[in-house]
């Protein structure tokens, strides 16, 4: 219900015209991410974990990993001046269509017993860290030099295009979770996390800031496991 709720003030936020980038909203919608990671191991916990647990989550994360991200990039699009444009107007639905069928996919899955490191496609949480990292970087880019902005924008039309794409197709993506599993998984995960730290370095050097490292993080997450995916059937 954490979840929930926050995804749900972000889209209240972004549709009330809010300021978005000021790090209130980030924060929020950050908060709702972290009951997401903790919820599963608090119903264990408790011993209420079951089927309602399972529907509750993606319903939860419909939102933050749906409509929010909708609801931001629609916004930034606005914003700069491109709401006349039907193509730009409807990518933002993208996300919500996106994250529904991946979720629904998910929810199928896990009734049949379906699991592992492995899972099909990119999880909606990602296009939630993807725009709560836009939301701080659009905060700075405002202030910063064409050149930045340039980027910002460039990252964001491919976050319309390609995190929809990427949440849909049934292809196999390591999880950055479930340590000590698999050997080979660990040292991929190492590599991932070092190259996350490294791009964080990368742009406060560049823009000085490490808020445009988020959404670059979830798109080089996304590239690697695209890459590494398994070419059989594993799970």
């Amino acid at each position: 219900m954490g979840n929930l709720l926050g995804g749900a003030f972000v889209c209240w936020a972004a549709a009330s015209g809010d300021n978005i980038t000021d790090g209130r909203v980030a924060a929020i919608w950050l908060l709702a991410m972290f009951c997401d990671v903790l919820d599963g191991f608090v119903a264990r916990k408790l011993g209420v974990d079951g089927p309602l647990g399972v529907q509750l989550d993606s319903l939860a994360d419909m939102v933050t990993g749906g409509l929010a991200p909708a609801f931001v990039a629609y916004r930034l699009v606005c914003e700069n001046g491109a709401c006349e444009g039907i193509v730009l107007n409807a990518l933002p639905a993208l996300l919500v269509v996106a994250a529904a069928y991946r979720l629904a996919r998910y929810n199928v899955t896990a009734a049949e017993g379906a699991g592992g490191i492995y899972f099909e496609g990119l999880p909606a949480p990602a296009a939630g860290i993807f725009w709560m990292g836009m939301t701080m970087w659009w905060g700075v880019a405002d202030g910063g030099s064409n050149l930045q902005i340039r980027a910002m924008l460039v990252v964001a039309g491919l976050g319309m295009l390609l995190i929809p794409l990427l949440m849909v197709i049934k292809r196999k993506f390591f999880g950055l979770k479930g340590w000590g599993s698999d050997r080979r998984m660990d040292v991929l995960r190492k590599i991932v996390f070092a190259c996350f730290g490294l791009l964080s370095l990368g742009t406060w050097f560049v823009w000085g800031n490490v808020y445009a490292a988020v959404p670059l993080c979830v798109l080089l997450y996304s590239g690697l496991a695209f890459i590494f995916a398994p070419k059989n059937n594993t799970t």
